[in-house]
């Protein structure tokens, strides 16, 4: 633990693929005493950068190889005990017989056409035919138990076998129908059809050439059901009268399977309450535990301005009202229950958007039963039609199990035997063909497990509906659980599954139990994050092509305003002109024409307190009039005074306009369409104004952002939680006790610039945020981690007053503008103040760190062997050379495999420049093989590192894992030494033996593809004696050169050229106080044999777009940030006094460990004076 406890906050700071962090000390006031640590973590988001174009994870990729792997080792099995069963009834070996082309399938006809009077020909057809169908026996739906293929007759036959059918009629039979052959025999009158001519496909694939490969059509289609060469053996067996037992022995081992379905089972999670598993998110006992869990916490306004509980009856009603909703483009809103079943205005209902216990929130939308929905929601067809007939008629337990199944959380065949309460929905599945199954499969439900057991959820839910109480006093009442009980919480670290979200929690877990190591428990974790900060890089592109296409919608409106004569469209012009087209040009609430220009915006329903609601369903365009005679109250109590009427306005009126609105193409689906309209139409029904923000609706409403709150609060205030002790304050710090807050990373700008830092950081390249350097990310948790909920709920007050103003043109009569927000009257003025002074005491802390390089920009790692993609998929031919043909010295470092390799170079007459003369007495012994005279021996085709696999072979491509850095020297004839430097690229494939040993150090081989595909010279100074090893790099490791020289004649140094000099030259001012800005570089790749693909490490290329254009327009800075990056050769690097840094979880160099890990060093340290 730390050594000295000391009073500190931390603020993190999440984004897609980094990570702000900082640690300050305050005083007994919350006024920052110093900046402990602060820094920028970047990382890769958990995508594979073999797979970057598709954004594909690692996660994802290696779960592919995984399980193709897995896939082979029990197709292995699975032969080799089909083989034990073989033998045991007779079957001889026949595996030359399956190489030949068509043999197996003319094998299989005839034993199909009739009996076999030939015993051992007959056992030898059977063979043969069993053991081709087992290595093509075809797909099955997982549903579909083995044991369902022993009985297969014509009407099992697959659409796939009907299509086949046909084609071979239309064929051969000109279009007659032909009796139901097996799809051998299928296939033999196929191929007979086309005796004496170009032989005909079987199978649909690539033909033709590498290189010019082509689709080619094949009589068989692309997927074959197991249902069908069931089929055909079971004819084989009965037409060479093979024994009831032998046949179904035979045939269950052909079609023997393990299905991944339940295979988590055991891992589920246990019910803190009950101590049994969790329940499934997609169980009914959770959809209906959330629905009145939500509900209960909905409060009615009263005429006197107080708030009650729903009655048992009201809560009932709702709950069955939401029960009853099965339709997803249908679904209801908090105003149709106000509506059709409590008989009250939406106004009236209070605690949407409030967090109720457990942290959950309440949403905009009331929730139903989602598992519904998505049976329901079966595009029409036969499985839609028997599905929910099916799920209509059964009782709860028979649709928990058919959720349990379509899940894939429980093993059918298990359940199958030993589960009661499975028999409707398996006998519901047994019923389904394989096309029905298929679609079946593919039904997608809610993920997740619930905190709670079904058994404990059915109980809270029951309890809940009955007395009308929250969860809170529900589940005290049943389990006896303190006050402040809370379920417990994973790890902070544990892995949730997502890569990006992992990354992120293993970061946090990191840096906070560090943080506690070094200086104790923090007084508060506060956490800001961005819409991508939680999801992973595919969702955040997909989120960026709909944002992409909704800002081509914006441009266009741009365009036609400024060809309108308006100069500077901005945000608020184009809700305006939004807002006009939707209402045809007329004023929402009597009626008469405005446009663009005289038209005013106007809060339908005010907001108790500073600022407004400025959702779009809260905003119409008005004409002057009306916008100054309603005045701040709401629409529905201005339009029942005199003045209103006597003007021609009225509820009604408004309500018909509102549905007969005109949306432009590409504003809003037709779903969302509805959807504004009703919510609207409920604004303007609505008679009080909103309730003023508090606290706990500024916080964050992200799924995942909540997560992390919960872990993190529950790792440091577990004993409030566990014991009687009362829980920490909300809006008191407490000493005992770590508060944890979350916010959007809205709050993180708003505070910027209301405290005055915007303009005055030290940022390289700018004062302003540009995301140019990357040390923003640590900036923004400095920001953070000052927050106090009281200041978030003011400085979202006086954002939504900027919208507001900014939007209607005009400032209130009881408002202030909003620069001048908060005013001495508001309350929390003080707390204000005090934090704006606290800012302004930060700001020169955090200037400080950056002008005197004291914020690291950390890379994460991956140290480990095995973290990306071991090879290319392709698969390319060898090529082949008799071993006494003269080979070139190319041709022998293309050698395919290492044996190979080392067998041909220790040969007598090999010469490194021209490899090897023509012998034909020449032998050589290959792993304990001999090979002499024409005996071909293979070779790469190519000059790409390849190794050789699947008969072929497989490039590389950039599948290295480091790269080792040598002080080489050549002695010249005067006995002086020539010093140089190189690196020697290490694959991962080379390191497959050093799993166990430090993988830095473990001895490459000449013959190791490391070793012959790298720069001659080096190898041969490595292989001489005459080279010294320095250390390694590996990408993302930090690089300190010496650019001193580069920048100035007068320094004694050249001036560096190219691009890389007129990049230090463009930042030289902002390097001034410290130089090493621009000296700091990071590995970014390893381009070839010799060269370093670098980057500047604390710079990122999306900040070049919010720069001058200048900078923007510049191209080398663009090609050096975004493009191919600084490639520089390791011998140039070598004169730039390069240090390669490794730092600890802090962000300190470190320069020595006890424990194994990397540490820093300077690659001079290794020279040896001449």
């Amino acid at each position: 633990m730390a050594k000295k406890k000391i009073s500190y906050r931390i603020g993190i700071d999440v984004g897609l693929n980094s990570t702000g962090l900082a640690a300050i000390e305050v005083d007994d006031d919350g006024a920052p005493i110093r900046i402990l640590n602060t820094m920028s973590v970047i990382h890769d988001g958990g995508v594979d950068p073999d797979a970057a174009k598709v954004r594909g994870t690692r996660l994802a990729i290696s779960g592919i190889a995984r399980r193709t792997r897995r896939m082979r080792r029990r197709r292995a099995k699975r032969l080799d005990r089909l083989e034990q069963i073989l033998e045991k009834y007779g079957y001889t070996d026949t595996e030359p017989v399956l190489e030949e082309p068509y043999g197996p399938w003319i094998c299989r006809a005839e034993l199909a056409d009739g009996f076999i009077n030939d015993d051992e020909q007959r056992r030898m057809m059977i063979g043969i035919a069993i053991r081709h169908i087992a290595r093509h026996r075809g797909w099955r739906n997982p549903y579909q138990n083995v044991r369902a293929l022993l009985n297969i007759d014509d009407s099992d036959l697959s659409e796939e076998y009907k299509n086949l059918k046909e084609k071979v009629q239309d064929q051969i039979n000109d279009g007659k129908d032909l009796p139901n052959f097996t799809p051998s025999q299928l296939v033999r009158d196929y191929l007979d059809n086309f005796s004496g001519q170009p032989a005909a496909r079987i199978r649909t694939g690539k033909a033709g050439p590498r290189g010019n490969r082509r689709d080619a059509v094949g009589i068989l289609p692309q997927r074959m059901r197991q249902s069908d060469y069931a089929y055909e053996l079971q004819r084989i067996f009965d037409m060479q009268k093979i024994g009831r037992d032998e046949a179904q022995e035979l045939l269950m081992a052909v079609f023997e399977a393990k299905s991944p379905k339940g295979s988590a089972e055991k891992r589920i999670g246990k019910d803190p309450l009950t101590g049994k598993k969790r329940a499934l998110k997609a169980s009914l006992a959770f959809q209906k535990y959330r629905i009145v869990a939500t509900i209960t916490n909905l409060r009615i306004k009263t005429g006197t301005g107080s708030e009650r509980m729903l009655s048992p009856t009201e809560l009932n009603d709702i709950y069955t009202y939401l029960l009853r909703v099965q339709d997803d483009n249908h679904l209801p809103t908090w105003e149709d229950i106000c509506e059709e079943v409590l008989h009250i205005g939406r106004y009236q209902l209070a605690g949407i958007g409030k967090t109720f216990e457990g942290g959950e929130r309440i949403s905009n939308m009331p929730p139903v039963i989602q598992t519904s929905l998505a049976i329901h929601g079966l595009s029409e067809g036969t499985l839609a039609e028997k599905l929910t007939k099916w799920w209509d008629k059964a009782d709860d337990d028979s649709r928990e199990s058919m959720i349990k199944l379509l899940s894939n959380t429980v093993d059918i065949d298990r359940v199958n035997e030993v589960d009661e309460n499975f028999a409707s929905a398996l006998d519901f599945i047994d019923s389904l063909d394989d096309e029905e199954l298929t679609k079946l499969d593919k039904i997608a439900l809610p993920r997740g497990r619930a905190a709670y057991s079904e058994e404990a959820l059915n109980k809270l839910t029951a309890d809940m509906l009955n007395t009308g109480d929250d969860l809170f006093s529900a589940r005290q009442r049943i389990y006896h659980v303190n006050n402040s009980w809370r379920p417990p919480q994973p790890p902070i670290g544990e892995p949730l599954g997502n890569p990006a979200v992992d990354r992120v929690l293993k970061i946090t877990n990191r840096y906070l139990m560090n943080c506690l190591n070094r200086w104790g428990q923090p007084r508060r974790v506060t956490i800001e994050h961005t819409r991508s900060g939680f999801t992973s890089v595919k969702q955040a592109t997909e989120h960026q092509k709909i944002s992409d296409k909704r800002a081509e919608y914006r441009r266009d409106i741009v365009k036609q305003l400024e060809e309108a004569g308006v100069e500077s469209v901005h945000e608020y012009d184009i809700r305006r002109w939004e807002a006009v087209q939707r209402q045809n040009g007329q004023c929402l609430y009597c009626g008469r024409d405005i446009t663009f220009k005289t038209c005013e915006m106007d809060h339908i329903v005010p907001r108790k307190g500073p600022g407004s609601t400025n959702t779009r369903t809260n905003f119409a365009a008005v004409c002057p009039e009306c916008n100054r005679m309603k005045s701040n109250i709401p629409f529905a109590s201005w339009a029942e005074t005199k003045e209103a009427k006597d003007r021609g306005v009225s509820l009604d009126k408004a309500i018909k306009q509102v549905r007969f609105f005109n949306f432009t193409k590409n504003e809003y689906s037709p779903q969302a369409q509805r959807n504004f309209k009703k919510s609207m139409i409920e604004r303007l029904k609505q008679k009080t104004s909103d309730e003023p923000l508090d606290n706990r609706s500024i916080e964050s409403v992200s799924w995942m952002a909540d997560e992390l709150y919960k872990r993190i609060d529950w790792y440091f205030n577990h004993e409030q939680y566990e014991t009687s002790k009362k829980a920490i304050n909300d809006d008191k710090d407490n000493l005992s006790g770590t508060q944890v807050v979350v916010y959007p990373g809205s709050i993180t700008a708003e505070a910027r610039n209301a405290a005055g830092l915007g303009g005055n950081i030290h940022f390289i390249g700018g004062r302003y945020k540009t995301r140019l350097d990357r040390r923003h990310h640590a900036v923004d948790a400095c920001v953070i981690a000052m927050m106090e909920p009281g200041i978030a709920r003011i400085l979202t007050e006086r954002n939504q007053l900027r919208q507001a103003q900014r939007l209607t043109a005009r400032i209130e009569d009881d408002e202030v503008n909003w620069k001048d927000y908060p005013t001495e009257n508001t309350a929390g003025y003080n707390k204000y103040q005090a934090w704006s002074d606290r800012m302004h005491a930060l700001l020169e802390y955090m200037n400080n760190a950056l002008d005197y390089d004291k914020i690291p920009v950390v890379r994460w790692e991956r140290l480990q062997l095995g973290n990306r993609s071991a090879h290319e998929d392709t698969i390319h031919p060898l090529k082949k050379l008799p071993l006494s043909h003269e080979i070139s010295a190319i041709d022998i470092n293309h050698a395919s495999t290492p044996a190979l390799y080392e067998a041909l170079v220790s040969l007598p007459d090999f010469s490194e420049q021209d490899g090897l003369p023509a012998d034909p007495s020449r032998q050589i012994n290959v792993n304990g093989e001999r090979y002499s005279g024409d005996d071909l021996v293979s070779f790469f085709n190519s000059n790409a590192a390849q190794i050789a696999i699947q008969g072929g072979s497989a490039e590389l491509g950039t599948a290295f894992h480091h790269a080792r850095i040598y002080r080489c020297w050549t002695v010249g004839k005067n006995g002086k030494k020539k010093i140089f430097f190189g690196m020697i690229r290490v694959y991962q494939h080379d390191l497959l033996h050093a799993k166990n040993e430090d993988l830095f150090t473990y001895p490459l081989k000449r013959s190791s593809v490391s070793m012959r595909y790298a720069k001659k010279e080096v190898v041969h100074a490595i292989l001489s004696g005459n080279a010294e090893y320095v250390g390694y790099l590996c990408v993302g490791d930090e690089l300190v050169l010496d650019l001193k020289g580069d920048k100035s004649n007068d320094e004694g140094g050249s001036r560096l050229s190219g691009q890389v000099g007129e990049f230090v030259q463009k930042f030289e001012e902002d390097s001034k106080v410290n130089s090493q800005i621009v000296n700091r570089w990071t590995v970014d790749g390893f381009p070839d044999e010799a060269k370093l693909r670098l980057r500047p490490s604390m710079f990122a290329g999306e900040g070049l777009k919010n720069m001058k254009s200048e900078l923007v327009e510049n191209a080398a800075i663009k090609n050096i940030l975004s493009k191919t990056g600084w490639r520089v050769s390791v011998d140039v690097i070598s004169k730039k006094s390069p240090v390669v840094l490794r730092r600890n979880a802090f962000g300190e160099p470190r320069w020595k460990t006890n424990a194994g890990l990397p540490v820093s060093y300077r690659w001079q340290d290794t020279e040896t004076k001449e």
